[in-house]
């Protein structure tokens, strides 16, 4: 853990009042919008057109906001999670490259491009060594967790290329006792269109090789750090290794208690978080640094842009190290809106968001 990260997990001892106050400071940059932006709809990859037929999560989330995208939402106006409820029996599986221990209820796949489609893996544990391991329509418990960071579902330092579709992973419900849901220690990581909630501490964690890319995108994600006073959580941490690219995009992102980061895009050469709608008691929302955990060391523009935020409960949007108008060049902020208060968080230097007529 770096030194600025600590000093907002701390907070969390704070007199809530404070952390509050905190909260409702407005970064220099801000700017109040107009009030509609002009946006072409028919211009946003927001997921919704290839969703799963099934209840959506969250349907009334921004009902209540000032402002909201015109977008439309992951959990909010699609579902995300199964295409077709999943039925299948894990301990049936036999195929190569898979191999089960059924007294453990652990499953290992060693065999590359390996698809895993339409099972209950509840009790289950899964760890892949692999390469291009699928993991598809598919539910997931914190039942039986494994790895070295006792996940439900892991890449060992051997794989690549993990890739985790319409699925719905729940590490603490009924029993359940995960502290990561997925953790990656080899090179790629691409999670779509599933619904990850309640670690004890992160939803997602990247250790390990360096390499690969981290997608997240088109999902609904709540919950993090759950286990009790001392947690830290994270919706994502990149704990060392270096990535060659970070895309978080078209997200929803809920927290009520708990102890957590939120999106610390740590160690990327570049990316990309944007059009994520994040509300809840999170420290701060998202976080991005280069190579060696310095922002001075990204290669390629980070972009954040388009998020809708609530930060009433939590400390603010960005971390302070890095943010609008900060000192690096491969840094950009732009129109990310605060639905509470209706203000613009971006570089001074971006341009104002023109409205349309009413």
């Amino acid at each position: 853990m770096i030194a600025r990260y600590i000093e907002p997990l701390f907070a969390f001892m704070l007199p809530w009042s404070i952390a509050a106050s905190q909260a409702q400071s407005v970064p220099y940059g801000d700017m109040r919008p107009p009030e509609r932006a002009a946006t072409d709809k028919s211009a946003f990859d927001d997921g919704s057109s290839s969703a799963p037929s099934c209840i959506i999560q969250h349907p009334s989330l921004l009902t209540k906001y000032r402002v909201r995208p015109e977008w439309k939402v992951a959990g909010v106006d699609y579902c995300v999670g199964y295409t077709n409820t999943p039925i299948k029996d894990p301990a049936t599986i036999s195929m190569e490259g898979v191999s089960l221990d059924v007294a453990q209820k652990s499953i290992t796949v060693t065999g590359d491009n390996v698809t895993l489609e339409g099972y209950d893996f509840g009790g289950w544990s899964i760890v892949t060594t692999a390469a291009n391991t699928n993991l598809i329509n598919s539910k997931f418990d914190g039942l039986n967790p494994g790895g070295p960071q006792n996940s439900v579902i892991s890449g060992a330092p051997s794989s690549s290329d993990l890739r985790i579709v319409n699925c719905i992973i729940d590490g603490l419900s009924g029993g359940g006792r995960a502290e990561f849901l997925i953790e990656m220690e080899g090179p790629g990581l691409t999670i779509e269109y599933s619904w990850l909630k309640n670690s004890n501490s992160d939803l997602i964690g990247r250790h390990g090789r360096d390499g690969g890319n981290i997608v997240i995108r088109y999902s609904v994600l709540e919950q993090a750090g759950m286990r009790g006073p001392g947690t830290h959580g994270d919706y994502l941490q990149v704990y060392g290794p270096t990535v060659e690219a970070t895309r978080i995009l078209y997200n929803t992102a809920i927290q009520n208690g708990g102890s957590t980061q939120g999106f610390i895009a740590d160690n990327t050469k570049l990316g990309e978080f944007g059009y994520n709608i994040l509300i809840g008691s999170v420290t701060y929302w998202m976080s991005v640094s280069g190579p060696g955990t310095d922002a001075a060391n990204l290669s390629g523009t980070f972009s954040t842009h388009n998020n809708y935020f609530d930060a009433t409960r939590a400390f603010g949007f960005n971390y302070p190290a890095v943010g609008p108008n900060d000192r690096y060049a491969k840094t950009v902020f732009k129109n990310n809106v605060n639905m509470v208060t209706g203000r613009v968080v971006q570089d001074s230097t971006s341009p104002k968001p023109k409205p349309s007529r009413p």
